[in-house]
């Protein structure tokens, strides 16, 4: 028997099938289309009556998969890019001990503001930088992840690095340890009366609620200052700019110094943890611009120092050796807010080229990844197989997986690439699942 409905926007439809414990019927209506609505969207008059009887399809239904199983089919599809998803990277982390020991020292260690990760691409930089995140965080540092491009943000233009700086933000705050950003970082500092002198924080004191104040500071707007195209709010006119300038190094460096004073002093955190992946872009522009990035990154690594000169406006100071804003109210900006700045500094590059410019390189610590040896190699694809068998419930017997790991290793031994490894690897246990029972020499080769 089927049941005439009437719905107030599509009209009068028969149902047809239902779902999801009759909750969403099927309704074939008059202007023939057949649509899923609820059964709460139906008119009062056609809905259907609590003794009628409607002849369902029930779907093929799947039984939920476990918590379990579906960090494992995530974890799989991340393999498949060749990452490993950022909940993950911890016990996911294989041959890397001596790196992740002097890490977790240098973070530890008050008296190291700046580390160097050096490695091709390929030998898991990327991964290294994402377990340091991890364990900042979890350690209590408030951490920005930034992602160096010669065109979205290039050291050359400091506003756009402390733009994406204050995209990627992240802190867990102390009272409810749940993880929070930008906005939160900064609304805690002020409540707690931070901020008060501060030539750019201070104008959000008791005007937190203005969206334009939050877009400026944010650097999400390429104007120097909110815009109101209504002209009624004049103090906008009266804030101190944030230049694109190449040569703002000053205004961006007080700013960063500001949010990591408060993350040590006022938040009760570590510090502020910055970490530049694919800094060698700073070497891949215009002479020019290769200078005024350089410029940026030295001034950053004397202000994670502490220098105490940098607390000084830059205006008429000789031998400071940085190069600064001079418009507007550029001059009269310091690079450092207050001591300590509480800056930590973590540069990753793919060869040592650039490393010659930067402030005192010879002592900066750094880490030389080398590619995994082979016994790593080995682990990791064998936690791989561990993890495949309990997304798809798939182990092929030890010869066979023994001769998959052969040939993945030597593909990706021409490269040298724990990427090529980890997406190949999942490739072939894809090939030999789906393979109908062909053996695995067949499959792959």
């Amino acid at each position: 028997m089927s049941d005439i409905v009437i719905h107030p926007r599509y009209g009068r439809g028969v149902v047809k099938q239902t779902r999801h414990k009759d909750f969403k019927l099927l309704v074939a209506f008059d202007d023939g289309i057949p649509r899923w609505v609820r059964r709460d969207e139906l008119a009062e008059k056609g809905i259907l009556s609590s003794t009628s009887y409607v002849t369902t399809v029930t779907p093929n239904t799947l039984p939920a998969f476990s918590d379990e199983r579906f960090k494992s089919r995530r974890m799989i599809e991340a393999f498949r890019l060749g990452i490993v998803p950022y909940d993950c990277i911890e016990e996911f982390t294989f041959g890397r001990e001596k790196e992740t020991d002097i890490l977790m020292d240098w973070l530890n260690n008050s008296e190291e503001s700046t580390l160097l990760v050096i490695g091709e691409y390929g030998t898991g930089k990327s991964h290294l930088l994402h377990y340091t995140y991890g364990r900042a965080l979890q350690s209590g540092f408030a951490v920005a992840y930034i992602e160096m491009d010669p065109n979205e943000s290039p050291f050359y233009k400091p506003k756009q690095v402390y733009s994406h700086f204050v995209r990627t933000l992240r802190f867990r705050f102390v009272q409810d340890n749940q993880l929070k950003g930008f906005r939160d970082f900064l609304k805690a500092a002020i409540d707690r009366g931070s901020f008060e002198n501060h030539i750019y924080f201070r104008h959000l004191i008791g005007k937190m609620s203005d969206e334009n104040l939050w877009d400026w500071i944010e650097a999400s707007e390429s104007s120097i200052r909110p815009w109101d195209t209504d002209f009624r709010n004049l103090n906008y006119f009266s804030l101190p700019g944030l230049y694109d300038y190449s040569t703002a190094a000053n205004i961006y460096c007080y700013l960063l110094s500001a949010l990591g004073w408060a993350a040590k002093e006022i938040l009760g955190l570590k510090g502020l943890l910055l970490i530049f992946d694919e800094a060698e872009v700073v070497n891949r522009v215009f002479s020019y611009q290769i200078d005024k990035g350089y410029n940026f990154m030295n001034a950053l690594i004397s202000v994670a120092n502490n220098d105490s000169q940098l607390l000084r406006k830059p205006n008429g100071i000789s031998g400071i050796g940085f190069d600064y804003c001079r418009t507007g109210e550029g001059p009269n900006i310091p690079f450092i807010y207050k001591q300590p700045s509480g800056l930590k500094l973590l540069f990753a590059f793919t060869n040592l080229s650039p490393l010659y410019r930067l402030i005192g390189f010879q002592t900066i610590p750094r880490i030389d990844l080398e590619p995994l040896t082979d016994a790593a190699f080995k682990e990791v694809f064998e936690h791989i197989c561990l993890i495949y068998d309990s997304a798809y419930n798939f182990l092929e017997e030890d010869v066979t997986i023994d001769y998959i790991y052969r040939v993945v290793r030597f593909q990706s031994g021409r490269s040298g690439r724990t990427r090529s490894l980890v997406k190949g690897a999942v490739e072939a246990l894809d090939l030999l699942r789906l393979s109908h029972g062909d053996t695995s020499d067949k499959v792959i080769k």
